[in-house]
Protein backbone atom coordinates (compact mmCIF):
# COMPACT_ATOMS: atom_id res chain seq x y z
CA UNK A 1 0.00 0.00 0.00
CA UNK A 2 1.37 3.43 -0.69
CA UNK A 3 1.42 6.29 1.20
CA UNK A 4 -1.85 7.08 2.54
CA UNK A 5 -3.16 10.51 1.35
CA UNK A 6 -4.51 13.31 3.13
CA UNK A 7 -5.18 16.87 2.18
CA UNK A 8 -7.60 19.27 4.33
CA UNK A 9 -9.07 22.65 2.76
CA UNK A 10 -9.54 24.58 5.88
CA UNK A 11 -13.41 25.75 5.82
CA UNK A 12 -15.50 28.05 8.31
CA UNK A 13 -16.73 25.13 10.75
CA UNK A 14 -14.71 22.58 9.90
CA UNK A 15 -12.09 20.66 7.77
CA UNK A 16 -12.87 18.54 5.02
CA UNK A 17 -10.35 15.73 4.19
CA UNK A 18 -9.52 13.02 1.44
CA UNK A 19 -8.50 9.62 2.42
CA UNK A 20 -7.51 6.31 1.03
CA UNK A 21 -9.84 3.56 2.99
CA UNK A 22 -7.72 0.72 5.09
CA UNK A 23 -9.47 -2.03 6.07
CA UNK A 24 -10.30 -1.85 9.82
CA UNK A 25 -8.96 2.01 10.31
CA UNK A 26 -10.67 3.30 12.79
CA UNK A 27 -12.71 6.82 11.26
CA UNK A 28 -11.00 10.14 12.22
CA UNK A 29 -12.11 13.01 9.92
CA UNK A 30 -15.31 14.01 7.87
CA UNK A 31 -14.64 12.62 4.45
CA UNK A 32 -15.99 14.84 1.01
CA UNK A 33 -14.46 11.79 -1.02
CA UNK A 34 -12.91 8.13 0.48
CA UNK A 35 -10.76 6.44 -2.26
CA UNK A 36 -10.79 2.35 -1.59
CA UNK A 37 -8.63 0.54 -4.21
CA UNK A 38 -10.91 -2.37 -5.31
CA UNK A 39 -10.05 -6.12 -4.64
CA UNK A 40 -11.67 -9.04 -3.44
CA UNK A 41 -10.37 -8.63 -0.16
CA UNK A 42 -12.64 -5.31 0.57
CA UNK A 43 -14.98 -5.67 3.51
CA UNK A 44 -18.67 -4.80 2.43
CA UNK A 45 -19.29 -3.91 6.30
CA UNK A 46 -16.39 -2.21 7.58
CA UNK A 47 -16.10 -0.31 4.01
CA UNK A 48 -19.68 0.64 4.60
CA UNK A 49 -19.30 1.37 7.92
CA UNK A 50 -16.04 3.31 8.04
CA UNK A 51 -18.25 5.53 4.89
CA UNK A 52 -20.92 6.19 7.66
CA UNK A 53 -18.69 7.21 10.19
CA UNK A 54 -16.76 9.64 7.70
CA UNK A 55 -19.88 11.07 6.21
CA UNK A 56 -18.37 10.37 3.31
CA UNK A 57 -20.33 12.21 0.40
CA UNK A 58 -18.44 10.04 -2.12
CA UNK A 59 -16.69 6.74 -2.03
CA UNK A 60 -14.67 6.50 -5.17
CA UNK A 61 -13.18 2.74 -6.68
CA UNK A 62 -9.44 2.80 -7.56
CA UNK A 63 -9.90 -0.54 -10.49
CA UNK A 64 -6.02 -0.83 -11.28
CA UNK A 65 -7.10 -4.58 -13.36
CA UNK A 66 -9.25 -6.00 -15.94
CA UNK A 67 -11.61 -7.27 -13.36
CA UNK A 68 -14.68 -5.98 -12.13
CA UNK A 69 -14.63 -6.81 -8.26
CA UNK A 70 -18.04 -7.20 -5.96
CA UNK A 71 -16.86 -4.39 -4.00
CA UNK A 72 -17.32 -1.85 -6.95
CA UNK A 73 -21.03 -1.94 -6.47
CA UNK A 74 -21.25 0.23 -3.30
CA UNK A 75 -18.66 2.91 -5.07
CA UNK A 76 -20.23 6.21 -6.50
CA UNK A 77 -17.72 6.35 -9.08
CA UNK A 78 -15.04 4.05 -10.36
CA UNK A 79 -11.31 5.63 -11.58
CA UNK A 80 -9.43 3.46 -13.76
CA UNK A 81 -5.90 3.55 -14.18
CA UNK A 82 -2.61 1.61 -13.93
CA UNK A 83 -1.22 0.32 -10.83
CA UNK A 84 1.70 2.63 -10.70
CA UNK A 85 -0.62 5.68 -11.44
CA UNK A 86 -3.44 5.35 -7.53
CA UNK A 87 -1.26 7.57 -6.11
CA UNK A 88 -1.65 10.38 -8.85
CA UNK A 89 -5.44 9.56 -9.58
CA UNK A 90 -5.76 10.25 -5.73
CA UNK A 91 -3.48 12.92 -5.00
CA UNK A 92 -4.65 15.23 -8.65
CA UNK A 93 -8.49 14.56 -7.48
CA UNK A 94 -7.87 15.79 -3.94
CA UNK A 95 -6.32 18.77 -5.24
CA UNK A 96 -8.75 19.74 -7.51
CA UNK A 97 -10.77 21.52 -4.99
CA UNK A 98 -7.63 24.29 -3.56
CA UNK A 99 -8.60 27.59 -2.57
CA UNK A 100 -4.87 28.56 -3.20
CA UNK A 101 -5.41 27.38 -7.20
CA UNK A 102 -4.51 29.02 -10.02
CA UNK A 103 -8.27 28.22 -10.88
CA UNK A 104 -10.91 28.48 -8.24
CA UNK A 105 -12.82 25.84 -8.70
CA UNK A 106 -15.27 24.40 -5.58
CA UNK A 107 -17.00 21.19 -4.96
CA UNK A 108 -19.83 21.65 -6.38
CA UNK A 109 -18.13 22.03 -9.61
CA UNK A 110 -16.02 18.55 -8.74
CA UNK A 111 -19.77 17.11 -7.54
CA UNK A 112 -21.27 17.68 -10.82
CA UNK A 113 -18.52 16.46 -13.15
CA UNK A 114 -18.63 13.36 -10.87
CA UNK A 115 -22.55 12.28 -11.48
CA UNK A 116 -22.18 12.67 -15.08
CA UNK A 117 -21.08 9.22 -14.81
CA UNK A 118 -19.48 6.41 -12.90
CA UNK A 119 -16.89 5.67 -15.17
CA UNK A 120 -13.56 7.76 -15.23
CA UNK A 121 -10.48 6.83 -17.01
CA UNK A 122 -7.30 8.47 -15.36
CA UNK A 123 -4.29 9.77 -17.75
CA UNK A 124 -1.46 12.05 -17.24
CA UNK A 125 1.51 12.94 -18.05
CA UNK A 126 4.37 15.52 -16.83
CA UNK A 127 7.75 17.00 -18.18
CA UNK A 128 10.68 18.77 -16.72
CA UNK A 129 12.34 21.53 -19.02
CA UNK A 130 11.62 24.40 -21.04
CA UNK A 131 8.94 23.20 -23.08
CA UNK A 132 7.87 21.02 -20.11
CA UNK A 133 4.19 21.78 -21.45
CA UNK A 134 3.87 20.88 -24.91
CA UNK A 135 6.10 17.40 -24.05
CA UNK A 136 3.35 16.79 -20.79
CA UNK A 137 0.80 17.37 -23.72
CA UNK A 138 2.06 15.12 -26.53
CA UNK A 139 2.69 12.25 -24.20
CA UNK A 140 -0.66 12.30 -23.38
CA UNK A 141 -2.66 12.71 -26.43
CA UNK A 142 -0.73 9.65 -27.40
CA UNK A 143 -2.03 8.08 -24.25
CA UNK A 144 -5.16 8.74 -25.13
CA UNK A 145 -5.14 8.21 -28.66
CA UNK A 146 -4.04 4.56 -27.86
CA UNK A 147 -6.90 3.77 -25.25
CA UNK A 148 -9.77 1.67 -26.01
CA UNK A 149 -12.58 4.20 -24.23
CA UNK A 150 -15.50 3.26 -23.44
CA UNK A 151 -19.46 4.97 -24.28
CA UNK A 152 -19.76 8.51 -24.45
CA UNK A 153 -17.13 10.88 -23.23
CA UNK A 154 -19.80 13.47 -20.57
CA UNK A 155 -16.82 15.47 -18.55
CA UNK A 156 -13.37 15.80 -18.07
CA UNK A 157 -11.46 17.18 -14.40
CA UNK A 158 -7.87 18.78 -15.77
CA UNK A 159 -5.86 19.24 -12.63
CA UNK A 160 -2.38 20.70 -13.72
CA UNK A 161 0.70 20.47 -11.32
CA UNK A 162 3.27 23.19 -12.31
CA UNK A 163 6.18 25.19 -11.50
CA UNK A 164 5.63 29.26 -10.65
CA UNK A 165 6.70 30.36 -14.46
CA UNK A 166 2.79 28.16 -15.35
CA UNK A 167 0.64 31.22 -16.69
CA UNK A 168 -2.31 31.77 -18.93
CA UNK A 169 -0.77 31.50 -22.53
CA UNK A 170 0.77 27.30 -20.82
CA UNK A 171 -2.92 27.03 -19.58
CA UNK A 172 -4.26 28.02 -23.09
CA UNK A 173 -1.57 25.53 -24.96
CA UNK A 174 -3.09 22.52 -22.88
CA UNK A 175 -7.06 23.84 -23.36
CA UNK A 176 -6.45 23.69 -27.01
CA UNK A 177 -4.74 20.44 -27.24
CA UNK A 178 -7.35 19.09 -25.11
CA UNK A 179 -10.11 20.52 -27.44
CA UNK A 180 -8.50 19.22 -30.48
CA UNK A 181 -7.48 15.71 -29.51
CA UNK A 182 -9.86 14.49 -27.44
CA UNK A 183 -13.75 13.69 -28.74
CA UNK A 184 -15.64 15.28 -26.27
CA UNK A 185 -17.92 18.58 -27.89
CA UNK A 186 -20.58 17.47 -25.89
CA UNK A 187 -18.36 17.17 -22.19
CA UNK A 188 -17.92 19.78 -19.74
CA UNK A 189 -14.60 20.87 -19.08
CA UNK A 190 -12.69 21.94 -15.23
CA UNK A 191 -9.78 23.22 -15.10
CA UNK A 192 -7.52 23.04 -12.06
CA UNK A 193 -3.78 24.62 -11.34
CA UNK A 194 -1.61 24.15 -8.40
CA UNK A 195 1.57 25.83 -8.10
CA UNK A 196 4.49 23.38 -6.14
CA UNK A 197 7.85 24.19 -5.59
CA UNK A 198 9.13 20.36 -5.93
CA UNK A 199 6.30 17.70 -7.13
CA UNK A 200 6.69 14.65 -9.03
CA UNK A 201 10.06 14.40 -11.29
CA UNK A 202 11.51 18.31 -10.65
CA UNK A 203 12.60 19.79 -7.72
CA UNK A 204 13.27 23.30 -6.53
CA UNK A 205 14.53 25.46 -8.93
CA UNK A 206 13.38 23.73 -11.93
CA UNK A 207 10.50 24.06 -14.85
CA UNK A 208 7.86 21.38 -14.45
CA UNK A 209 4.44 20.17 -15.19
CA UNK A 210 2.22 17.73 -14.84
CA UNK A 211 -1.06 17.29 -16.70
CA UNK A 212 -3.68 14.40 -14.84
CA UNK A 213 -6.84 14.04 -17.14
CA UNK A 214 -10.22 12.52 -15.52
CA UNK A 215 -12.22 11.54 -18.51
CA UNK A 216 -16.07 11.29 -17.47
CA UNK A 217 -17.93 8.46 -19.43
CA UNK A 218 -21.52 7.66 -19.66
CA UNK A 219 -22.77 4.97 -17.82
CA UNK A 220 -23.44 1.68 -19.85
CA UNK A 221 -27.49 2.04 -18.92
CA UNK A 222 -27.80 5.83 -20.01
CA UNK A 223 -26.50 4.96 -23.45
CA UNK A 224 -28.71 1.68 -24.09
CA UNK A 225 -31.57 3.90 -22.83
Amino acid sequence: MFELLKYAIADKTEKWTYQVYEPNKLAENFNLITFFIADDSIDFTDLQQYREQTKTEFLIAIKTTDKDYECMNIADSIIECKPNDVENAVYGLAFMINLGGFIGIDWYDVKTAIFYGNNIQFLHSSAIGENCVAVACKQLIHKFKTHNFKYLLKGMMISIFADVSFDFEKLELIAVEMQKNIDGDDANVLYQVNFFDEFGDWKIGEKGCCVCVYLVYADKMAMTE
